[in-house]
């Protein structure tokens, strides 16, 4: 059962489409609006999100209330998935939404035939590192940011990647 199957109707997960933007643009750079004091613009804008649903896809966790929380997704080359931008509701955070978010990304990338998960983490937040290495990532580099010209605060990213255990197979063929 793939993952956009798992969820039931109080918490349903499904995939952005470029309709979405309108959505997806206020409320990411409304969850980023305490950590973006680095740079000169928010978070995100239309043509990036439409640039991100070109190349990757946006996991959109939603229940009654609405959307509570996002994940980008990428598939890369040599079985690699690239996970960022985990986006919670502000008056929702703190109750294992961007925990449950990340095991969404992961098992979708997974499905999707990755076997090591990549993301980057802007170096001002040491706290976010640290959660990523007690979700089992390790840090694997450095490199610059991406868009230098927007920086109020010079950063530069983590690079961090983790080794996916490979989905149970069921043996059919086995009856034990």
């Amino acid at each position: 059962m793939s993952t956009l199957q798992t969820e039931n109707s109080v918490a349903g997960l499904r995939l952005a489409t470029i309709d979405d933007t309108d959505l997806l643009v206020p409320f990411i750079n409304r969850a980023f609006a305490p950590d973006n004091y680095f740079k000169r613009t928010e978070r995100t804008n239309p043509s990036q999100v439409a640039e991100y649903l070109h190349k990757g896809f946006f996991l959109l966790l939603e229940d009654t209330v609405g959307l509570l929380g996002l994940i980008y997704t990428e598939l890369r080359e040599h079985n690699r998935g690239y996970i960022g931008m985990i986006a919670i509701d502000p008056n929702r955070q703190g109750g294992g939404i961007g925990t449950r978010l990340l095991e969404i990304g992961e098992e979708f990338c997974r499905e999707q035939g990755s076997s090591v998960i990549e993301i980057s983490v802007v170096n001002l937040r040491p706290d976010l590192v640290a959660w990523y290495q007690r979700k089992g990532y390790r840090v694997v580099g450095e490199a610059p940011y991406v868009r230098p010209d927007i920086l109020i605060v010079p950063c530069h990213f983590i690079l961090m990647e983790k080794t996916l255990a490979p989905t149970p197979t069921v043996d059919t063929d086995n009856p034990n």
